[in-house]
């Protein structure tokens, strides 16, 4: 009995994790065809920008009442409606006729994602009743974005290759979409009454209370820095690649899409590390300052082989901050009772900070005739920013951190 339900908690996980990824296959539709969308809709790069842009101001205004949705919803219908906006946006993105609707497109994109991110870490609760036993299920579930973007960023090129159009890749996307939210709504199995009552729980705790934590709010803007430096390089990787360097689509594309797979690995290895050590907040303030180095690289290089070592760099060092991030939430809490709401104040942070990222840098470009090195400014003052909040947090907080990982470490002795 117990090895079935073992096999059930990991079945569902399975598609509840490949739901994820293929909602981020459509999600990362835009960077690796950004430059046939502004052939096709006569745009600039800092309009480009824009189009994922629009995502993370809808995955913002979603994240604040997503909570209390998903509590009548459940999590896994709300799972289902984040598919279901990501099959509209797909369709009325491939038949906009003007930047505009297209855009739209978008927005609807982005509450697909902000759904999701709700959706699948309560399932993941609801499926992994002992805490101790959800960390594997969480790391996995963290690169749902970076499976996502590393399958896109090679099949668009593939697709729009072989088809001539940029259409042809949303509708290799829907076509994946639809056939995904089949399964998920088949083999997603929880109970629904048990579901139904943690996304309940969930949503009692008011998002205002997280807001009581100053280091709470410090983790939110600390989310915030890296989303805004990952966000310019996901976003317009490609296109700096193919813009200074001269590539073709195809090559620039295969080489962004090294960052999904070192980021994978540097995800799954700092959440290694931080079931390691005692001082994860100190473990924060060294992410923060090689994620720092990172971003203030990241358009400097115009020659291919040292492009290659950032599309490594930036996601092996970029990525190590959220897992970092989520393991510093319990440290943040004055109650174990806002930690919820201490999440969602990550969620916000991660939304924002993709708003202003690739326009802001794309709209440099535009104005300094491509000129992408002084789009390391804005990546520079918020790199700067980044760390002086982290090592704030760290001071503020790692009394606490080692006093929590001392008390557990004498109730297992006492065990």
């Amino acid at each position: 009995m117990v090895a079935r339900i073992k096999q059930a908690d990991w079945s569902s996980f399975v598609f509840v994790f490949l739901a994820g990824v293929f909602l981020g296959v459509s999600f990362f539709k835009v960077p690796p065809t950004i430059p046939l969308l502004m052939g096709y809709f006569q745009t600039d790069v800092g309009t480009a920008g824009w189009m994922m842009s629009v995502c993370s101001i809808a995955g913002t205004l979603v994240a604040i009442p997503a909570g209390a949705i998903q509590s009548r919803l459940g999590p896994k219908n709300t799972l289902l409606a984040a598919l279901g906006w990501t099959i509209l946006s797909i369709i009325i993105g491939v038949f906009s006729p003007t930047i505009e609707v297209f855009m739209v497109s978008q927005f609807i994109g982005g509450l697909g994602n902000g759904f999701i991110a709700v959706a699948a870490p309560t399932l993941i609760t609801v499926m992994f009743k002992n805490p101790a036993k959800r960390g594997l299920p969480n790391s996995i579930w963290a690169c749902w974005t970076a499976a996502g973007s590393l399958i896109m960023f090679n099949a668009a090129s593939i697709i729009a290759t072989s088809f001539g159009t940029w259409q042809s890749v949303w509708w290799a996307s829907l076509i994946a979409v639809v056939i995904i939210t089949v399964l998920a709504a088949v083999g997603i199995r929880v109970d629904k009454a048990e579901a139904q009552a943690v996304a309940a729980g969930s949503a009692q705790i008011k998002l205002s209370q997280g807001f009581t934590s100053p280091y709470g709010i410090i983790l939110m803007v600390l989310f915030f820095c890296f989303a805004f430096g990952y966000s310019v390089w996901a976003a317009l990787a490609p296109t700096f690649m193919q813009m200074v360097a001269g590539m073709d689509m195809p090559t620039a594309n295969a080489l962004a899409s090294i960052t999904t797979i070192t980021g994978i690995i540097g995800s799954l290895t700092i959440g290694v590390i931080l079931n390691r050590v005692k001082n994860q907040p100190l473990v924060l303030v060294v992410c923060f300052i090689l994620a720092g180095i990172t971003m203030c690289l990241e358009l400097l290089f115009t020659t291919v082989p040292l492009m290659i070592m950032m599309a490594i760099l930036c996601g092996l060092l970029l990525n190590i901050c959220p897992p970092a991030l989520f393991s510093n939430v319990p440290h943040a809490s004055p109650d174990p009772s806002v930690m919820g709401a201490i999440f969602g104040l990550l969620a916000v942070g991660a939304n924002l900070g993709g708003i202003p990222a690739a326009n802001t840098v794309g709209a440099i470009v535009d104005a300094t005739q491509g000129n992408w090195a002084m789009g390391t400014i804005p990546l520079a003052i918020v790199a700067a920013l980044g760390i002086i909040l982290s090592i704030i947090f760290y001071k503020g907080t790692v009394n606490k951190a080692l006093a929590v990982k001392t008390d557990n470490q004498n109730e297992t002795r006492g065990t």
